[in-house]
């Protein structure tokens, strides 16, 4: 019995904890309550520094922070590299071909226009080849404008603006085919109000139509070139931060030389020249970026646009000559601007023939300068029979292929000239998509083999320290 006692007095009681409660104060401070919340957070951190001051600690937080130094600068480049290979492939793809759908938009509509309102200064009722070509034009026309708009859904800026305009043009069409449609069955039945409704089919093409395509034609063809302009910078940023990862891990192997008394380690070496090799790749492609991109394209693109508004401004001039025309108003050179014509035409042609690239076809712009001057000098007759009220004799000079003996032809040589200035646009275009082509090229495989040769770098450096890491293990 007393042993049974004592061991029911030794047995812990089940209010002991009671006792425990009592001995803490019942209301403590602020300030202990906040000793006691960060104490074991602050010993660790405490602990954490002194490891930090020992050489296996500053050998652990040099790779840490090598490592994500390597990591930051490999994956800022190549994932700008990769964006900038996406934004090229829309340049190619998408951006680009909507310009030259617009340059194609805006001739095919003026060239409808243009075979419209001849046919109301020949003689007779209009040929079935002239139907065929004015159907062919406007049908151009509106899969041109439906291309356009298929390029807004990737080209990015100014979309909004663009498809606005195409709109504009796809409402008009039919108001222009149908009033067209209307002044040609007057003509037919004899009617003078033909002209009247030719004139103002012609003032929808000129006013509204032409004007929206022109402001579209700008649009994205300026688009096309700050593109390319943005797209050919150096990428400074990031070839920066492969430089200072390069910089710290020569910072490093230095650090170990000092410690450890070895000047060599392999993993550092191999990580070394990785990043080098990284750099120069990256360096080497942002070189021929910007030699494609922006050296080459600008003078490419120079004689692109100039040969497109010269063959704009040709069939502008060649509506004028036809109005003047059907008008019977007497006209000089001077009154229809042609020797700004001349001139503007000229120079694309110079222009052309000065490409670096040597693509362009000598024999094209040879026949462009010929049909030239040959309009020029059909033009300056057109004027002058008009003028003494020849007008006969003008529109053989003005619509005959082929005139009678000491009759020029305007319209031979503009479609000659029409033509050579086509031919020279498409190859100044092909140029122009042959350096933004070098520039895409130059940018693949870039971001896949900066991130590989970052990802190598790293594993060698772990590779390298981990005989270092062991002696204190």
């Amino acid at each position: 019995m007393v042993q049974q006692a004592s061991v029911i007095d030794d047995a812990p009681l089940d209010d002991a904890f009671v006792d425990e409660l009592e001995a803490l104060p019942e209301n403590r401070s602020a300030r202990v309550k906040m000793a006691e919340t960060f104490t074991g957070p602050l010993r660790w951190v405490r602990r954490v520094i002194d490891f930090i001051t020992t050489t296996p600690g500053q050998l652990l937080s040099m790779m840490l922070v090598l490592t994500l130094a390597l990591i930051a600068a490999g994956v800022s480049m190549s994932q700008t590299m990769a964006a900038r290979q996406e934004a090229m492939d829309v340049l190619v793809n998408s951006t680009e071909p909507m310009s030259n759908s617009a340059h194609t938009l805006i001739t095919s509509l003026s060239q409808a226009d243009t075979i419209a309102t001849s046919t109301f200064v020949q003689p007779g009722i209009s040929s079935e080849y002239d139907m065929n070509r004015f159907m062919a034009s406007v049908d151009m026309a509106v899969i041109a404008a439906n291309e356009v708009l298929e390029g807004t859904v990737d080209s990015g800026a100014r979309d909004e603006e663009i498809r606005r305009l195409v709109l504009q043009i796809q409402r008009d069409i039919p108001v222009y085919a149908g009033l067209m449609e209307r002044a040609k069955t007057n003509q037919r039945m004899g009617n003078p109000v033909s002209v009247a409704y030719m004139s103002s089919s012609s003032n929808v093409m000129r006013e509204r139509m032409l004007g929206n395509a022109t402001e579209l034609f700008n649009l994205t063809r300026e688009q096309v070139a700050d593109e390319m302009g943005r797209l050919a910078r150096p990428q400074w940023v990031p070839l920066s931060g492969l430089v200072a990862a390069l910089v710290f891990l020569l910072a490093a192997q230095v650090w170990l030389w000092k410690v450890f008394r070895r000047r060599l380690n392999r993993g550092f070496i191999a990580a070394t020249m990785m990043m080098v090799i990284a750099i120069a790749w990256a360096s080497a492609a942002n070189y021929a970026v910007w030699q494609s991109g922006q050296r080459g394209f600008e003078r490419a693109a120079t004689p692109w646009e100039e040969l497109t508004s010269a063959r704009i401004v040709a069939q502008e001039t060649r509506n004028d000559e036809i109005f003047a025309l059907l008008r019977r108003q007497s006209v000089s050179a001077d009154d229809l601007n042609f020797g700004n014509t001349y001139d503007s035409i000229s120079a694309a042609l110079d222009s052309a023939s000065a490409t670096p690239s040597g693509s362009t076809d000598p024999d094209l712009i040879a026949s462009a300068r010929e049909a030239l001057d040959q309009w020029d000098e059909a033009h300056t007759q057109f004027a002058q029979t008009l003028g003494d009220g020849e007008f006969d004799t003008a529109v053989q000079v003005l619509t005959e292929p082929n005139p009678g003996e000491g009759v020029a032809s305007s319209s031979r040589a503009y479609t000659r000239l029409d033509n050579a200035l086509s031919g020279l646009i498409g190859q100044s275009r092909q140029d122009m998509r042959e350096y933004i082509v070098a520039s895409f090229d130059a940018t693949s495989a870039v971001a896949g083999a900066v991130m590989a040769f970052t990802a190598l770098s790293v594993l060698s450096i772990w590779l390298g320290i981990r005989r270092r890491l062991r002696e204190y293990l």
